[in-house]
């Protein structure tokens, strides 16, 4: 006899989401949007955390409430937690201390594993909503070489930055996306050496399959690590018998 344990008044959401409190338009590919992904995800708003606090104050004061929000999302049965903004990579070691699922706060947790992958001559690139408030402290290890790491921001390309960290309501889809692949052509430019991107901006997914065509280079970021974590934690719910009560 198999029991099949209930306890929540919903189920089959094994990836739960961080938001931050904006009005962005979130178009599929979005990490904001649930037809960006090949299984359920459950979204939870962060109140009043504006990407302003985020990115370029760093608040600290947001730490709690996206403590609180992460073990809410636990609570109702997720498997693992990410957000919304590559900014919250600061808040990564406290977030995952605080539940008992993995966290995986930014797209750049993945600049470690591309400097284990890669041959050690060739750089990584970071494509980031805004350069001039991304520390590199927060997501290269002690022992990984600074130098390897590369970043171009958008602050300077103004279709982009418009629509994304000043939380603009609406964009043009081309112009945005002509920005962010003329940031990365420069980013190429400059670093002929690149062997792979990373896109820290959470709202980048929709434009990363044009990037990779553009530059010929591998191209990861926040749908890539969603992906790749789900992957693990999706591997036993074929059978019903072994489901949790998510």
């Amino acid at each position: 006899m198999t029991l099949m344990q209930g306890g929540l008044p919903f189920a089959g959401q094994p990836v739960g989401i961080l938001m931050a409190d904006t009005q962005l338009a979130r178009i599929p590919g979005d990490v904001g949007n649930a037809f960006s992904y090949p299984f359920p995800v459950r979204f939870l708003t962060v109140k009043d955390a504006s990407l302003k606090r985020i990115i370029k104050e760093g608040d600290p004061k947001l730490l709690q409430p996206f403590i609180d929000a992460a073990r809410q999302l636990e609570r109702e049965g997720c498997q693992a937690i990410t957000t919304s903004c590559g900014f919250l990579v600061r808040f990564q070691k406290e977030l995952a201390a605080s539940v008992n699922i993995p966290v995986l706060t930014s797209a750049l947790l993945q600049v470690p594993l591309m400097s284990v992958m890669l041959p050690p001559h060739k750089k990584i690139g970071v494509l980031t909503a805004d350069a001039r408030s991304l520390d590199p402290k927060l997501f290269v290890p002690p022992d990984m070489d600074p130098e390897r790491i590369v970043i171009q921001g958008l602050e300077d390309y103004p279709a982009f930055y418009d629509a994304f960290p000043a939380d603009g309501p609406s964009y043009v889809y081309e112009d945005a996306r002509d920005d962010l692949l003329a940031a990365a052509r420069k980013l190429a430019a400059h670093h002929p050496d690149l062997g792979a991107i990373v896109c820290e901006c959470t709202n980048m997914p929709p434009f990363t399959a044009l990037v990779a065509r553009e530059t010929g280079l591998p191209i990861f970021d926040i749908i890539t690590l969603i992906t790749y974590v789900a992957s693990g934690i999706l591997r036993g719910l074929s059978d019903p018998r072994m489901c949790r009560p998510y």
